[in-house]
């Protein structure tokens, strides 16, 4: 059973919720980042009042990326120090809108938007350029999957693993790209409130009402909420699903409730 070993309640939404290593960081709206590490404590936090449209976290969890269209600028930040550093997004690729697909090499973040397929942005000197699917098949291959002409694209896990929905067989597809390992999870709730978060082969689905933790196909644990509360997201904090992240909003007390739970 899980038991709960911390929780923080805020009168903002949280907008962005992203695993960090063995802690995690939120983005509060209007309000800034906050960075909490692995004994689930506040570490820092960045004031900032606009809202990230993409945020990409680095492999090893020592920087961030967050892309802030609306101000045609994009924002480093230093995940250790909780500090950010923000540089003008060039005009030539200010039309673009880009999806969450990324992938981390050496000094390049390499992104995929429709407009100009797939860009690498220089960590080092800071420029943007367009890249071909021959400099980077690996995320080539991410891509063509994620955009699949017959299954519905549900969520892509840095590096590589793809979640697909097959609507007719009510299921989800997950796919780890590099290792051509594939496996298929039984779904069929609400898919237009339903999230999905995974590490390795273990997935967190999560409704408004219920929450349900899969190793590969095989279900490990089920429960439902207080109809006081409205679920947003379940987030894994280890591949085990030892221990997890529970972002809801409930009715009474505050906008948004963040509690973590331990087993």
């Amino acid at each position: 059973m899980y038991k709960q070993v911390a929780d923080y309640q805020f009168h903002q939404t949280v907008e962005w919720l992203e695993r960090v290593g063995g802690g995690w960081m939120l983005y509060l709206a209007q309000t800034g980042f906050v960075f909490f590490d692995e004994t689930f404590q506040i570490r820092w936090e960045l004031e900032w009042k606009w809202a990230p449209c993409a945020l990409y976290i680095e492999p090893h969890g020592k920087k961030a990326v967050a892309l802030f269209r609306d101000m045609q600028t994009y924002g480093v930040i230093d995940l250790k120090q909780g500090m950010m550093e923000c540089h003008p997004i060039p005009k030539t690729f200010h039309d673009d809108w880009f999806s969450n697909l990324c992938h981390w090499r050496g000094d390049d973040l390499f992104l995929y938007s429709a407009e100009s397929d797939i860009v690498a942005l220089n960590m080092t000197d800071h420029t943007f350029r367009y890249s071909r699917y021959e400099e980077t098949p690996e995320f080539g291959a991410i891509i063509e999957l994620a955009y699949h002409p017959i299954y519905d694209f549900e969520r892509f896990t840095a590096p590589g693993l793809v979640t697909l929905y097959d609507e007719l067989n009510q299921q989800f597809m997950v796919e780890q790209v590099e290792a051509g390992e594939r496996w298929t999870i039984p779904y069929g709730g609400d898919r237009d409130t339903v999230i999905v978060d995974q590490i390795g082969a273990t997935t967190a689905i999560t409704s408004t009402t219920s929450f349900q933790l899969f190793k590969r196909d095989r279900q490990l644990f089920a429960s439902e909420v207080c109809a006081e509360s409205e679920l947003l997201k379940v987030m894994l904090l280890d591949e085990s699903g030892d221990r997890l992240v529970v972002l809801s909003t409930p009715q009474r007390f505050c906008h948004s409730w963040l509690q973590v739970f331990e087993r």
